[in-house]
């Protein structure tokens, strides 16, 4: 009897553990020390060229269930660019796509970058998160 109540409670882990949010980038994460505090700028757009930044990689998220929109995945995207030393993510895109628990599961990613002064980014169309 006890190993059908194991086996029950393993599929059940298994199961639940794919219902949730996922992030990830192409980088590696940065020591503690230097990722990212505070919001983050998250934009559709490339910033304009008078704004300089480094590049340091791309970022994504995406959800394992659900109908939400993809803009409710930008604060899973800017917690990954915070992990890289990112202090906004340009040219984001998103859409859904079919998952193990839902036929239009939201995601989204872009490139995460690092500008070397912030306040350029106040004028700008996007948002902190």
């Amino acid at each position: 009897m006890i190993p059908k109540n194991l086996a029950f409670v393993f599929f059940i882990a298994i199961t639940m553990s794919g219902c949730a949010s996922v992030s990830s980038s192409s980088v590696p994460e940065v020591a503690l020390s230097e990722q990212t505090i505070g919001p983050i700028f998250i934009t559709q757009t490339e910033l304009p060229p008078e704004v300089e930044y480094e590049v340091i990689g791309q970022v994504k998220a995406n959800a394992r269930k659900g109908y939400d929109s993809v803009a409710t995945l930008y604060p899973l995207l800017a917690k990954e660019a915070r992990k890289i030393g990112a202090n906004a993510v340009i040219g984001v895109y998103g859409g859904r796509t079919v998952s193990a628990f839902s036929w239009a599961s939201p995601y989204t990613g872009g490139m995460a970058v690092k500008v070397k002064n912030t306040d350029s980014l106040r004028s700008l169309e996007g948002k902190f998160f």
